[in-house]
Parts: structure tokens; sequence; C-alpha cells
């Protein structure tokens, strides 16, 4: 019996494993989903991933693909969803993770697609003047598609004639809500006074104050009817605006946009939003843009609005500066811009005509951001314009976001803020004035290290860590279980350029993170998360606005690692410095040091230079060399001119005569500081040498002022 029934078992399971495989070849995308989901529940993750990847290469779009699993009622698509979450999740289904993420991607971009479809928006719209079942089905569908179904519903509201698909539209315009609010306040101006009303109204019960200055605009418009500019001041109270000047609610919704908001973006997380303008016959029309660029646009179109209201508004002038440079950097490539992209003139114009004070408010701005690559790009402006006369002109608020850029924790900021200030060559000291030499001097003798931070937990992880970072060129300056471990070592470091943390929790992450920002090296700091594969998802979703931080799988292979890495550093600050960069800022360094050296200005002082001078004219050679040199003899110390000697006698050549004339400028300069052991080796290299050297000796020998006996035995016999 036992034998019968095991052969029996055994049949089955043969007949179903052959059954399966037959399918597989000829099974219908139905089918194929279903399987999917069944061979996943069940772990059959060689099953599963074959019937996943042939509905991924069955030709279906990704409408087609979400039609598909909608169709099959909502018992199926929790399958769907439980099935992709236990391959996300589980470390047993790696082998299907891909095909499972890919799926879910994809029929979620199908379900989008399917909302925003023209024809399917026209036809839901149509479906609200239809049975329950069929409303409530339209309803649905039309507030899936959101921000895409207010034009069309707008249309409805302002030239139909059927008061019920009037009224229906209206409830649906302010369902949606959120996403509603900037088309209904591009048409405010530009409709007949009772679709005003009507918008007015719709504004006022949705309630998002980013209404506010269209609102009161209309409603101190003296052209507008009373009835409309009654309605806009009702709707201005209920949308929490503010007693303010028109150009100051502009002004403020600007610089919202230029925060970047999230709560003005229709879809934050999406590649593409709409930028919208009204057409008197199509009605509103949307340019779809790269969310990337989105804000920045929205920012120089409502701070230009300020402007049109008060053109002496230096915060709206400074907000569309800071926003159309931002724009240029973060429009993806090969992106175009429709709105913006053919201006006559560049973001760096715009950032030098308006003078010094619009370029420090920009900076300002740009600190306030922490956007490293808009600092930069102040700072590339104010090293135009600025010089002693102006460099502490500015019109608007207080304080020189200049000397506050010394210390933002970015060391190319550091590097060009110093440049920048010491160019200027003021008159007198400032406030943070003892900064600017050494962060010069640093410049000089730092080249192009990169600094990372490792932390982890686990020795192990962190070992790994380590490993990975100095096989990629990083200098690891403190690494430890937790932020509180290595904060004094952060504290001491000269820039954090990166930190590399393991973690599996988005709590714990999110902990981490905030000390992090707590320490001023670290505030603006690149972070790489590793963490496991089931964690990456969750941790991604936390994090995905914040393009300060990436998270990586652990384990990936050294040219992904390297990969991530690069593009991270490169979206937070604009990559790691290279040796060419290093070189050049070395040598505008050395040349502003020289320039502060001559000058004697009293601002700096240059002797704060010495040490990292003295290092540099040990390290560098050619042409450095002697700019170092240069500037070594213009400081009064015993130090100095006895390092300059010493490497004027080890010497040779050309080099040698050119560091001896260095040698002789300082002794004319500050007097003989030289040793006894320099007074010998300088009388030898006198009696030994010959043409230029011999010369360059002779030079030395005689600034010296030394007894002319000394000099006898130079005389021919």
């Amino acid at each position: 019996m036992l034998k019968a029934r095991l052969r029996a078992v055994a049949l089955a399971v043969a007949l179903l494993i052959t059954g399966a495989a037959v399918a597989q070849n000829d099974q219908t995308p139905d089918e194929l989903l279903e399987d999917f989901v069944h061979y996943t529940k069940i772990a059959r993750v060689d099953l599963a991933a074959g019937t996943g990847q042939k509905l991924l290469q069955s030709g279906l779009t990704d409408a087609e693909l979400a039609e598909l699993l909608d169709d099959q009622g909502r018992n199926a698509v929790e399958r769907f969803d439980e099935a992709v979450g236990r391959a996300l999740r589980m470390e047993d289904m790696a082998a299907i993770r891909d095909v499972a993420a890919e799926l879910a991607i994809r029929i979620e971009r199908g379900r989008l697609d399917l909302a925003r479809n023209p024809e399917r928006i026209e036809e839901a719209i149509n479906m609200l003047n239809g049975r329950l079942r069929e409303r409530r089905l339209g309803e649905d569908r039309l507030e899936a598609a959101g921000e895409y179904a207010v034009a069309y519903l707008f249309r409805r509201l302002v030239d139909g004639n059927d008061v019920v698909m009037k009224t229906r539209a209206r409830e649906i315009i302010v369902r949606i809500g959120r996403q509603s609010v900037y088309p209904l306040c591009v048409a405010l101006s530009e409709v007949a006074p009772p679709s005003q009303r009507a918008i007015c109204d719709m504004l006022g019960e949705i309630g998002y104050s980013h209404a506010a200055p269209y609102l009161r605009e209309l409603a101190m418009d003296p052209g507008a009817a009373d009835h409309v500019r009654d309605a806009a001041a009702r709707a201005f109270r209920s949308v929490g605006g503010i007693e303010a000047e028109l150009d100051t609610l502009y002004t403020m919704l600007a610089r919202q946009y230029f925060d970047e908001s999230l709560s003005l973006i229709a879809y934050p997380y999406e590649p593409m939003n709409s930028i919208w303008e009204y057409d008197s016959f199509t009605g509103l029309v949307p340019t779809p843009v790269a969310t990337e660029v989105f804000s920045e646009i929205r920012a120089m179109q409502t701070s230009r609005e300020a402007l049109r209201h008060n053109q002496s508004n230096e915060i709206a002038l400074a907000t569309f500066v800071a926003s159309n440079l931002r724009r240029e950097n973060q429009l993806p490539a090969g992106e175009l811009d429709p709105v913006y992209g053919n201006l006559q003139y560049t973001p760096d114009f715009y950032a030098t005509v308006f003078g010094t004070s619009t370029a420090l408010d920009v900076l300002a701005m740009a600190l306030d951001n922490q956007d490293t690559t808009l600092v930069r790009d102040a700072i590339g402006a104010l090293s135009k314009t600025t010089g002693g006369s102006n460099l502490f002109t500015r019109r608007n608020g207080s304080g020189n976001p200049l000397i506050h850029a010394l210390e933002y924790p970015d060391r190319r900021v550091q590097y060009e803020a110093a440049l920048t200030l010491g160019n200027a060559l003021p008159d007198s000291g400032f406030s943070g004035d003892f900064a600017v030499v050494p962060i010069l001097a640093s410049a000089v003798r730092t080249g192009n290290q990169s600094y990372v931070v490792v932390l982890a937990s686990d020795p192990e992880d962190v070992r790994i860590a380590t490993e990975d970072m100095e096989e990629l060129g990083f200098t690891v300056i403190a690494h430890g279980a937790s932020v509180d471990e290595v904060r004094a070592l952060i504290e001491k470091a000269v820039g954090v350029d990166l930190v590399v943390m393991r973690q599996s929790s988005v709590e714990a992450a999110r902990r981490t993170i905030a000390d992090l920002r707590g320490i001023p090296k670290t505030t603006v700091s690149p972070v790489l998360i590793n963490a496991g594969g089931t964690d990456v998802p969750a941790l991604s979703r936390e994090f995905r606005a914040d393009s300060k931080i990436h998270v990586s799988p652990a384990g990936v292979a050294s040219d992904a690692l390297a990969a991530a890495i690069e593009s991270l550093m490169q979206k937070a600050a604009g990559g790691r410095i290279t040796d060419i960069e290093a070189e050049e800022y070395a040598a505008r360094s050395l040349q502003t040091l020289r320039d502060i050296a001559i000058s004697g200005t009293p601002a700096y002082n240059i002797a704060d230079a010495q040490a990292s001078l003295l290092e540099a004219l040990q390290q560098r050679g050619g042409a450095a060399r002697m700019l170092v040199a240069d500037i070594l003899a213009l400081i009064d110390s015993d130090t100095v001119q006895q390092a300059l000697f010493d490497a004027a006698l080890q010497a040779q050549n050309r080099e040698q005569v050119e560091l001896l004339a260095r040698v002789a400028e300082s002794i004319k300069r500050f007097g003989d500081r030289a040793d006894q052991r320099h007074l010998n080796a300088l009388a030898t290299l006198v009696q030994n040498a010959s043409g230029d050297v011999a010369d360059a000796a002779a030079l030395v020998h005689g600034a010296m002022n030394l007894p002319a006996e000394q000099a006898i035995p130079f005389l021919p016999e």
C-alpha cells in the first residue's frame, strides 16, 4: 500500500514537472504571469526566473503588462505584490531578484502610462456621467492621472454647457488637490471672470499656500470684477496667505522652489515634470522638463514675477541668478531645457553683470542650501568682479558669505574662497582674515589626496572597506563603529571627502547621517551606504531625494564600487580632486601668496604659510620650487633664510643659481641670518665654482657684507 502511494506521488510529481516544462514552451502572457507568481511563492527559483524572463521578453509594453495584471483582479495583484516582496527580501531568492524588480518597475510604469493616456483620461471624464459604478471607476482613473488630468477637466469646466459635468469636473480637480494648484494658478489670470471665480473657490478649498501670490495679485487687480476680487481675497485667506507686498509673496514662493520643496513638485521621484502655460485656444498646455531642473525653472519664473512688481527686490534678483546657475548644473546630459534653454546670455553673464552684491547674495543662498557646485559658481563670479574696494559691498543681508566659505567643508570651496579673498588684497583686516594664508598654503602642500571615514560595527566590515578605499587611492583618516568613536579625528582632519558606512536598518542609517551632518567637517560630505541586498530597496527609498547619499549593495566588484563612488562624488562635490586640479590650485595659491607677500597688506600675515612652504621647498621642483623660494625670500624668519640657504647649497647647476639668488634677496631684505656652517659651505662653493654658480655665490657673499679679508683668498695669485 505504502509503495503504491509512493509510486503515485512520484508519478504525479513527474507529470507536474513535465507538464510545466511543456507549458513553458507555449504559454500565454497570462499564464506566464500566473506561473511567475506561483513559482516565486513556492521558492522554485529556477522556474520563476524562466517564466519571469519570458514575460519580460514577450514584447508587451509596460502599459500592456500593467493591464495584464490588473485584469486578473485584486487577488492577483496582491499575490504579485507578495511574490515580488519575497523575491526582493529573501536571501535564497537572489537569482530572481533582478527579474522581479524589473517586472515590478515596468508594471508600475505601465500603470502611470495608462493613467496619463489622453484617450483614457477623456474616456474617464465621459464616465463621470455614467452609472454609479462607472462614475466611480472614472473618478479613480482621473485621481490616478493626477496633474495630467487637470487640463482636460478644466476644459470641461470652463468650456462645456453640461452643468452636471462641470460640477463633477470641479469635484475631481479639488480631490486631486495639491497637483491641481500650479496649473490652476497659471490659468487664473487668463480666463473669463466666471472661471476666475471658480478657480479661486477651488484653490481656497484645496488650501495650499503656494497659490497665495496669484490670488493676491487678482485680489489687488483694479481691472478685475468686484465679485472676482472678493473671491480671490477669500481664497487668499483660506490658503494661509500672509499680508505682504506682492513682490515679497512671489519672492517667498521663488525661494521655496529654489529650496526644491517636494510639495511644489507634482512628481518629485519621476524623471519628468510639467511647466504649464495657458493658451487662449487650447487651454492649459504642459511642457515636459527634466525633474532635476523643474524647481529651478519655476524659481526663475516666480522671481521674475517678483521683479516685474519691484525691480529693486534684491532677494528676487539673487534667486533668479542662483536658480539659473543651478539649472545649468543640474540639467541631465542629453536633455534640453525647452523653457530657458535658448537665453541670449549665459548663466555666468547674469552672475557677474549685476555686480558683487548680487553675487554675494547668491553665495549666501548656496551656502544655506549646502549646494557645493553652486557655491563654487558664485565664488567664481566673485573672483572676476571682486577687489579690495568692493570686497564687502553687500546691499542685502549682513556679513560676508565669502568669509563663511573659508569654513565650508569642501576643499575646492575653501581654496577658491581663499584665492578670491587673497587676490583682492584688502587694505585692512577683517573677521576671519587669519584663515586665508593657511588655506592657500595647504593647497600647496596637500595635493590631490582624498580623505575617507569608514563606519561599521563589524571589524571585518571595517577591514574590507578600509582595504577597498586604500586600493582606490583614498587615505582613511578614521574608522570605527559609530560617529562618536571617530568624531575627534574628523574634527582634526584637513577635510572629509567621503564617508563609507555599512548599515542594514533605515533608522540606524538615519541616526548616523544626522550625527555626521552635525559635525562641521562632514555636513556636506558624500556618504556611501553599503547594505545587504535585502536592505538596499528600503535604504534607497529613504535617501532617494538626497544627492549626497548613495546606497550600494555590499560586496560589489571593485570597478562597480569605483564607478558608484565617482558618480556620488561627482554629483555631490564635482568629483575627486585630480592631479591636474591639485597642481592648478597649488600654482594659483603660490602666485597669490607671492602677491600677498609683495603687497604687504595688513590683512594677512605671510608668515602663517611658513611651515607649509618649507615643506613644499623640499617636495616640489622646477618653476613651482622657485616660486616657493620667491615667497620664502619675503618672510622675515631665521628658520626660513637658513632653509633657503640649505636648499641652495644642496642644489646643482641652474637650480642652484636661482636658489642662491633668492638667498641673496632674503639677506638684502632682512639681514644675515646664516649659521657658521653656511658661511663655511659658501666659501667652499666660491673657491670651487665657476661661471654662473660662482657669480650667484658671490652675490650671496656680498649681500652678507662680510669683512673684506674673508674674500681675499678669492683673488688670483
